[in-house]
C-alpha cells in the first residue's frame, strides 16, 4: 500500500496514480482508504477538486520514502548477483535521440547482463527521479550540486544560435517546456543579448522547434548536435552563441550508495568514448 500512497503523492491525485500503477482508480482509492483505516488518520483531504496531503500524510511520506528506498536497494543488490539485471536510465528526449543509441548498442553487445529500461523527461524532473529512486541514473545537462548525487561529466555540447537559411525570421525565440536545460540557456542568452522584447514560443519537441525555425518563424539557442543530422539541417544556419556559456556540460548522475553503481559507471564510460 505504501507504493500506492507514494504514487498518489507523486502524481498529485488518484487518476495519475492509477495510470502510473496500471490499475483502475477504484483500486487506488480502496488501498488509500484501507491505509487510512489502519493508521486511524486522514492522509489526504479534498480541497476544491484537488487532493491535498494532510500533516499526517506528509509525515508518512517521509517514512514511506525511506522504506521504499531500502526495498529498492535490497532488490537491486540481489538482482545484480543474478545473470541479468535491469538498469533504469533517465534522459531528455534530445539526449535519447542524439547521444544514447550507440552507447546502448555497445552496452548490449558487451554487457549482456545489463538490461536497460529508458525513461524520458526534462532535466529538472530527472534529478528528482534519481533522488527518489524512480530511475537508477540519468543523463542530463548542467547537473546540480547535491550532497546525495554523484556527477560524472561525459560530453561537452556546443551551444549555437539557429536561424533559417533562406528567409528573414520573426523576433520569436522558440524553446522547449519548463525544466529543459536548453530552455534555460536560451532564456539566459535572450537576457544578456538584450532581446527581452522578443516573443517566447514554447514547443513540445526539439523537432518542432527546428521545423518552425526552418519555416522562418523565429530562432532558438540549442545544442549543435540537435541540428546536425536532423531533417532540417540543410535549411538552417548555426552560429556560435555570442553571449553566455558556449557549451552545455552533459553528465551522468546517480544517487550515492546506489547498488547498481557498477552498471552506471559502465554506461558512463561508453558515453565518454
Amino acid at each position: 500500500m505504501l507504493k500506492t500512497f507514494q504514487a498518489v503523492v507523486d502524481e498529485g491525485g488518484i487518476k495519475g496514480a492509477a495510470d502510473k500503477l496500471h490499475t483502475v482508480q477504484s483500486n487506488v482509492t480502496n488501498r488509500i482508504q484501507k491505509l487510512e483505516r489502519e493508521l486511524d488518520t486522514k492522509l489526504f483531504k479534498l480541497v476544491g477538486r484537488k487532493l491535498q496531503i494532510t500533516p499526517s500524510g506528509q509525515q508518512l511520506c517521509e517514512y514511506a520514502n525511506q522504506i521504499l528506498q531500502l526495498e529498492y536497494q535490497a532488490t537491486s543488490a540481489i538482482s545484480q548477483n543474478k545473470d541479468r539485471y535491469e538498469l533504469r536510465v533517465g534522459m531528455p528526449e534530445t539526449f535519447a535521440a542524439v547521444h544514447m543509441p550507440l552507447a546502448l548498442k555497445k552496452l548490449k553487445q558487451n554487457h549482456s547482463e545489463i538490461r536497460t529500461k529508458i525513461y524520458t523527461d526534462t532535466s529538472d524532473r530527472l534529478v528528482f527521479a534519481v533522488l527518489n529512486n524512480k530511475v537508477d541514473c540519468a543523463a542530463l545537462g548542467n547537473a546540480p550540486k547535491h550532497e546525495n548525487l554523484v556527477v560524472i561529466p561525459i560530453v561537452q555540447e556546443e551551444l549555437v544560435m539557429v536561424t533559417p537559411l533562406e528567409s528573414d525570421y520573426d523576433p520569436v525565440l522558440f524553446v522547449r517546456e519548463e525544466g529543459c536545460g536548453y530552455r534555460k540557456h536560451a532564456l539566459a542568452w535572450q537576457q544578456e543579448a538584450g532581446r527581452n522584447t522578443d516573443e517566447l514560443m514554447v514547443m513540445s519537441s526539439a523537432d518542432g522547434v527546428l521545423g518552425c525555425i526552418s519555416a522562418g518563424l523565429g530562432y532558438t539557442i540549442i545544442g549543435k548536435n540537435m541540428v546536425v543530422g536532423s531533417r532540417y539541417e540543410k535549411s538552417l544556419v548555426m552560429t556560435p552563441v555570442s553571449h553566455g556559456p558556449a557549451y552545455v556540460q552533459l553528465s551522468i548522475v546517480y544517487r550515492k550508495g546506489s547498488p547498481l553503481e557498477s552498471g552506471t559507471l559502465i554506461l558512463a564510460k561508453l558515453l565518454t568514448k
